[in-house]
């Protein structure tokens, strides 16, 4: 009734209780500004209005709504009752007799009390005491219940509250000050031998969403797993978009599960050891507790360092702990017992393998017999970035803890990951990049594509031509003259080749349009742009010394727009992990507002918050589409205008990052780790690995056939000067080599390899050429490694500089559909579209440009002009780029979008741009015979006004005095009060080109 009242008043649907009283403490110290404050005094005037409007019955109601939620009730209408293992308090339940109880109480969907609401003031004596009572033992034979008549019974007016204990038979109606948690009366039926044996019957229902509280994705993510884990399920995959809280997420499922729920320990897996460090430090300010504490003053949160198992107060320690933060391959160690390295690695290195494209080939792990930890030593395990730890050589480990509940966490889930997780390609809970990109959790990238000849064909090293080789495996180089033309492709570019004008040139063009193009509001009206403040960009390189290359030719072309000459010092840098205290530098970028370009490889690929960041640049290509999102990843955190004011002084605020694509990443063809059962799982050795096994006598079909095709490979990728040099220091060719193995297969030449210890003479003398000669095995090794032609200096140039086509088109049909479905409902657009003789206001505008916002935050005005801009010259139409602050933030420049998108001009052009030329007919214009006399002074007010409407729309008399008032009375002075508004409508139609009526 009360809810009733409350959903009609307030004109919105209350996911929980309607927070009325209690909650307006937390609004008040969430609010932030001016306008947080205004909305909150209007908010407090609501709610004593709404109070004031109830009947004393529905006053009490709301109270005890709020009662109840403080308590963990989830207060719903029994329409709305589900199956839910969290506590609940159904309102208006059927008891025997076709009778109503105010509010049943369920623990985990079984009955537990009755709660009996009466008006404010109300005596809640011995007539209302035996309503309660008879209410307890009406249970309906369909309705589950702990205890049969329902032990706990309160009955409350909103102010006073009581409670009687049935299951002590000499208990009597008490006054109490709170009303009880589920975990309070779990317990108290527990003291009195009611049995309950749901491990869910504490929970209470989740907080809220609120600023200071969980997310609405978060919430429904552990509700997810709350319902996925009461009905059986032990392993729940959770896709959650980057950005969106994962491990705040995981915070409060470790919460709930300790303090509510059987759980003792629980592993929390990470991919690396600085997110562990992350992890643990969300641990410690993670406060959302019953009685806001941190989780770590309340649980004990252990990060295993130099772990020694035959120490027993580590091992004390991770006995006692409720959460072990670790990476797997330090769980490894400590359920071998064995010496734990994993702090002596150097976490950037750790970072820069870990997310190499090459596939790791090392055998999978073994766990042996005499393990440290019991199956059951964890309850729960959470699995980070699930989508790499859970397989391939470390899988024996996490599956060794068979009794364990395993919780999936990852943004990008591949089938890998799909099949660990009951091989269901479906997520337990999903919560898209789109939806992030609605909730403005995250901010959706525009990708500006750069096109060189070099990177779409490749190029020619010419005979004659200078080149520097330089040799990966040891580094030497050497400078040489090409003896004959060499053809490049692009995918050879700065992996063997090394162009230096192209890398320029890709530069060169990125420094030209970043203002320009890409954020040309940020350009001072009348001035040059402050390129000591350049958007932040990451680069990602194709390896350091590509990184090096970039970092080099950023400085010298930079270099000119600086009045010093040179880029100020920390400008741009390099994070990979050859330079020292690599996460130094991640928060340097994410604070300092001196660096603005930082360029990598892949170590700022994923786990790294770089809110600021607004343009992530690829200038290498890569193929896993995991890698990919995860480092496009990295620009889509959205971030609070006044801390991005903090690093980039001239921003506004981050609607969207651009992705500066200089390679085709955008749309190469991408690579999914595809499902595959555990047998089939092997990968193929690498080369070092091969010829080791190989001299040791492992000469085993596999073996033989895999050294015989990688020589070959080589052989075919090599030029004939280095093949050469191989057979001078071997004394055969590598082709030679490969084809006596692949001859002796297929003559059937050798016996059968059986194992290692049999003497396989005729296999071992095959493979003995190369492997007893250690100079042809370090070569061969060189060979593999490749080596790298440096170009002096090279040609290039730009062919393409342009917004993406297929974003282009993407998003200017999506808003031509939606101007046409919305052309009836929207004002602006039913003038437009109609009528274009009615005048266009400013609210109109604003009304449009709100809704067309809601709809996708990729119809801000400025992004929709570069779109049409991609097309324009093909369509045979003109876009005029918009300059300059008054343009771009001109509100008519929607008239000019739709109508151009409507074909109604072909010429899409700022209302800004073309208002001085339409002003100017305006003054000479003729009425009637005679013309318009006005004088200087009362030009140069008018052209105020143009420029105002220009900006803002048709305006009126009411307008112009809220903008300005002199420039109103100076207004209605020249045109006469009875005249100004008939003026200013037709001036104002004049300059935005609508048609008279």
């Amino acid at each position: 009734m009360a809810r009733k009242a409350a959903r009609k008043y307030f004109k919105v649907t209350f996911p929980s209780p309607p927070p009325l009283l209690c909650h307006t403490h937390d609004l008040w110290w969430a609010c932030r500004t001016k306008a947080d404050i205004s909305f909150f005094k209007n908010y407090v005037i609501l709610i004593h209005r709404f109070m004031a409007s109830l009947k004393p019955e529905e006053n009490a109601r709301v109270l005890i709504d709020e009662m109840l939620a403080a308590a963990g009730w989830a207060v719903i209408p029994r329409s709305e009752y589900q199956d839910v293992p969290y506590a609940q308090a159904l309102e208006e339940a059927l008891t025997k007799g076709n009778n109503r109880a105010d509010y049943q109480l369920y623990l985990d969907g079984k009955a537990i009390g009755v709660l009996e609401a009466k008006r404010l003031g109300k005596d809640l004596g011995a007539c209302v005491a035996e309503q309660v009572a008879k209410y307890s033992v009406g249970t309906l034979p369909w309705d589950r219940a702990w205890a049969n008549p329902l032990p706990f019974l309160f009955m409350s007016d909103g102010d006073k509250l009581f409670f009687r204990n049935t299951l002590d038979p000499t208990s009597e109606f008490e006054p109490i000050k709170k009303l009880f948690t589920p975990k309070q009366l779990v317990k108290l039926a527990r003291e009195h031998n009611l049995k309950i044996d749901s491990e869910f019957a504490a929970l209470p229902v989740l907080p809220p969403v609120g600023p200071n509280s969980l997310r609405l994705c978060q919430r429904e993510a552990i509700a997810a797993v709350e319902r996925a884990f009461k009905f059986g399920e032990r392993r729940v995959l959770l896709d959650i978009a980057t950005g969106a809280g994962k491990t705040f997420t995981a915070c409060m499922m470790c919460y709930r599960q300790l303090n509510y729920m059987h759980t003792e320990r629980i592993l929390y897996l990470v991919d690396r050891t600085n997110l562990g460090v992350q992890t643990e430090g969300e641990f410690g300010t993670f406060r959302l507790t019953e009685n806001g504490e941190a989780f770590n003053k309340i649980y004990s949160v252990l990060r295993p360092r130099h772990f020694n198992v035959d120490n027993p107060d580590d091992m004390r320690r991770l006995s006692k702990a409720n959460v072990c933060i670790c990476t797997i391959q330090r769980l490894f160690s400590i359920l071998k017992g064995e010496p734990d390295n994993d702090d002596s690695i150097d976490e950037a290195e750790e970072e820069e393998k870990f997310f190499a494209e090459e596939n790791d080939d090392e055998p999978e792990v073994e766990l042996g017999d005499d393990l440290k930890l019991s199956q059951d030593f964890f309850d729960t395990i959470i699995v980070d970035e699930c989508h790499r730890s859970i397989y391939s050589r470390w899988g024996k480990v996490l599956k060794y803890f068979n009794k364990a509940r395993i919780i999936g966490l990852t943004a990008t889930p591949t089938p890998q990951a799909y099949a660990f997780f009951n091989n269901v390609n479906k997520a337990t809970y999903k919560y898209s990049k789109e939806q992030s990109y609605a909730d403005g959790i995250n901010v959706p990238p525009r990708t500006y594509r750069i096109k060189t000849e070099v990177t779409e064909g490749g190029g020619l090293i010419s005979e004659g031509d200078k080149v520097t080789e330089v040799t990966k495996k040891t580094g030497k180089t050497k400078t040489k003259i090409q003896a004959t033309s060499s053809v490049y492709t692009s995918t050879e570019l700065d992996r063997s080749v090394v162009n230096p004008t192209q890398i320029e040139k890709v530069i060169t063009e990125f420094r030209d349009v970043v203002f320009e193009r890409l954020f040309p509001n940020r350009i001072p009206e009348n001035g040059e742009p402050d390129y000591r403040y350049i958007p932040k960009t990451l680069f990602f390189a194709k390896n350091r010394q590509h990184a090096l290359n970039i970092i080099e030719t950023i400085e010298r072309v930079f270099a000119e727009k600086f009045p010093e000459g040179h880029v100020p010092d920390g400008f741009v840098q390099e994070i990979t992990c050859s330079v020292e205290k690599p996460n130094d530098r991640i928060r340097a970028f994410n604070n300092d507002k001196n660096f603005r370009i930082a360029v990598t490889v892949t170590l700022v690929s994923t786990g790294t918050d770089v809110k600021p960041l607004e343009i992530v640049a690829f200038m290498r290509d890569v193929h896993s589409d995991v890698l990919y999102t995860q480092m496009k990843g990295r620009g889509c955190r959205s971030v609070s205008d006044d801390l991005l004011r903090t690093v980039t002084p001239n921003a506004d605020t981050k609607e969207s990052f651009v992705l500066l694509d200089a390679v085709g990443v955008s749309q190469s063809e991408k690579n999914t780790p595809t499902a595959c059962d555990e047998s089939s799982n092997k990968k193929p050795l690498k080369l070092s690995a091969l010829l080791e096994r190989i001299s040791h006598g492992e000469v085993s079909d596999a073996n033989l056939e895999l050294l015989a095709e990688k020589c070959s490979t080589i052989y075919n990728r090599t030029n004939d000067e280095h093949n050469a040099e191989f057979r001078e220091i071997a004394g055969f060719t590598l082709r030679d080599f490969s084809l006596t193995i692949f001859e002796a297969f297929e003559k059937n030449l050798l016996p059968e390899y059986i194992n290692i210890n049999e003497p396989n003479l005729e296999r071992r003398k095959l493979a003995s050429p190369l492997i007893n000669n250690n100079n042809a095995r370090a070569k061969l090794s060189e060979l593999h490694a490749g080596y790298l032609s440096i170009l002096n200096p090279g040609e290039d140039r730009v062919i393409y500089s342009e917004f993406l086509e297929e974003d282009a088109l993407k998003h200017t049909s999506a808003f031509e559909k939606y101007i046409h479905d919305h052309a009836d409902e929207i004002e602006a657009l039913r003038i437009i579209y109609h009528d274009e003789s009615q005048s266009i206001t400013n609210s109109m505008l604003c009304d449009l440009q709100q809704k067309l916002l809601i709809e996708s935050k990729m119809f801000r005005i400025p992004l929709l002009w570069d779109y049409y801009h991609v097309f324009a010259s093909e369509n045979h139409k003109m876009v005029i780029p918009l300059k300059g602050k008054n343009e771009i933030e001109s509100i008519t420049n929607l008239i000019q979008l739709v109508r151009y998108a409507l074909g109604r001009t072909e010429t899409l052009q700022s209302i800004q741009g073309i208002a001085a030329k339409r002003f100017g007919l305006y003054v000479g214009q003729q009425m009637g015979d005679t013309p318009r006399n006005f004088t200087p002074a009362q030009v140069e007010v008018l052209r105020k006004v143009a420029q105002y409407v220009a900006q803002n729309g048709c305006t009126s008399r009411k307008d112009l005095f809220e903008f300005d008032q002199t420039l109103a009375v100076q207004t209605i002075n020249i045109y006469s009060p009875a005249k100004a508004d008939k003026e200013l409508d037709y001036l104002s139609k004049f300059l935005l080109q609508i048609k008279a009526a």
